[in-house]
């Protein structure tokens, strides 16, 4: 038997392989890099397996060349691609956190494919400031004295602290010294400013006297209050809070500056989530705010700032932010996102977060009972509409669940481990979760436009588990 060695040198050459394919139909609009890129990724495949002994033998050339067309296929795919959150997660930062309203959708379109007014008044024929009119809706919306608008919150943080505080002194809680997505610390990205944190407090408990003790050091600038993403101290803990904070500022004669994260415009407490409103920080004290535009907002990725004229002035002229700038399709987003925020009413109808959030407990059950009978029945799979709990997600309110109702589907032949698998991989993913042996559809995160595609795809993800096609149920209606 010939070994790996011997097997390699029948793998055919690239040069060979783009002949077979410039000559093949199917494959005419492809660019010669394009194929070229093909071969090698198959025949490097090739020689992986043959290695580890997966493959005893050369495939024919004419698989070969079936696996650079496949191969041409998933390099033409884009990477990015839409799929179906079933989790109940409404700001999943994974998939994406907030999905835009149709609105900033139509927003976004028109701005990208002509030219705008992005930093010209058409009327005076001068230059514009590519931030004014976002600046007016968020004073309107927040009742801050001034706005500005970067790429994300950390960018905000990032400015806010090379901007006030640099070579100086910020006091913060030891217990809000969290660490965000990716593995970065506030700390770090506070520190790389230029900045000496004065942690204050233990881990659990922090009192208004711990931050006026440190108040009285040498080349303090701020106070800065963290909001305490993706996590809540339960039992001997205590944090203090903007009110108190704002009077030791004001005494002190330092700025209090307050990071939100989520930061909503609408009081959630209704429905059970506790989280701060940005004009409610900024009533009880903040000199200046910084939020996200991609959370609860229901926007784009955006660090928003609000507060006082003179703080957000000093920003606006600081090099920091050009580098943080939004582009023209975010601001445009944000703008539109901003607009129908200005009726909450409305808001709750087309921001597709706040939608979302505010749906009622009936209203959620009917649409579960009508998911299940649009899916109808599959040989194999039990469906039920089953109470479950989902969560706002996006480091709002970690402790609240959102009660909500999803489609639980049972294998009556394996468990379910695999089918989710499979969902995952479909041409249009659905991304769901397992609880006691069911693979769970909330249908808090499923839009009813999607109920086709997720019927599709579950019917190839079980048709793969099972091994063979499998035939469903017409469509019964909704």
């Amino acid at each position: 038997m010939s070994g790996p060695p011997e097997i390699l040198k029948r793998i055919p050459k690239v040069e060979k392989v783009i002949g077979w394919a410039l000559k093949d139909e199917d494959l005419q609009d492809q660019s010669h890099a394009r194929l070229l890129k093909a071969a090698r990724l198959v025949l490097s495949e090739l020689r992986a397996e043959i290695l580890e002994r997966r493959l005893l033998a050369v495939p024919a050339d004419q698989i070969v060349l079936e696996m650079v067309k496949k191969k041409t296929q998933d390099l033409n795919q884009a990477r990015f691609k839409p799929l179906i959150n079933a989790t109940g997660v409404v700001l999943h930062t994974n998939l994406g956190r907030a999905p835009l309203a149709w609105e900033a959708l139509e927003r976004v379109r028109l701005t990208a494919q002509s030219y705008s007014n992005l930093e010209y008044d058409h009327l005076t024929g001068r230059r514009a400031d590519r931030l004014k009119p976002v600046e007016e809706l968020l004073v309107e919306l927040t009742g801050s004295e001034s706005a500005l608008a970067v790429n994300n919150n950390a960018a905000a943080l990032f400015l806010l602290m090379a901007s006030l505080a640099k070579d100086r002194k910020v006091i913060v809680s030891r217990g809000e010294l969290v660490e965000i997505g990716g593995s970065f610390r506030l700390s770090d990205i506070i520190e790389a400013a230029g900045v000496t944190l004065v942690e204050v407090g233990s881990t659990n408990q922090t009192r208004i006297d711990d931050y006026r003790r440190a108040a009285t050091l040498d080349h303090v600038a701020l106070i800065l209050k963290v909001h305490a993403s993706n996590f809540r101290q339960i039992g001997y803990a205590s944090q203090v809070e903007i009110e108190e904070l704002s009077a030791l500022a004001r005494a002190v004669n330092l700025p209090l500056v307050v990071d939100l994260g989520s930061g909503s415009l609408v009081d959630l407490e209704p429905l059970g989530i506790n989280e701060t409103t940005v004009k409610k920080a900024l009533s009880a004290g903040a000199d200046v705010v910084s939020f996200s535009g991609d959370k609860l907002l229901g926007g784009p990725q955006a660090g928003i700032i609000a507060g006082k004229r003179p703080i957000i002035s000093q920003l606006k002229s600081h090099p920091l932010t050009r580098v943080a700038r939004l582009d023209k399709m975010s601001l445009a987003a944000l703008e539109a996102t901003l607009l129908l925020a200005q009726d909450q009413d409305e808001g709750k109808k087309k921001i597709p977060v706040w939608r979302a959030l505010h749906l009622t407990i009936e209203e959620l059950k009917t649409a579960a009972i009508r998911l299940k009978r649009f899916l109808g029945p599959f040989p194999g799979l039990k469906l039920s509409v089953v109470p479950v709990d989902g969560q706002a997600g996006g480091g709002a309110a970690p402790e609240s669940p959102l009660p909500s109702f999803a489609v639980a589907i049972e294998s009556l032949v394996n468990n379910v481990s695999l089918l989710e698998e499979k969902l995952r991989r479909q041409k249009t993913p659905v991304v769901a979760r397992i609880s006691h042996d069911q693979l769970l559809l909330d249908v808090r995160t499923i839009s009813p436009d999607e109920y086709g595609p997720l019927k599709t795809s579950l019917t190839a993800a079980w048709g793969e588990v099972v091994g063979s096609p499998v035939k469903v149920s017409p469509f019964m209606g909704l």
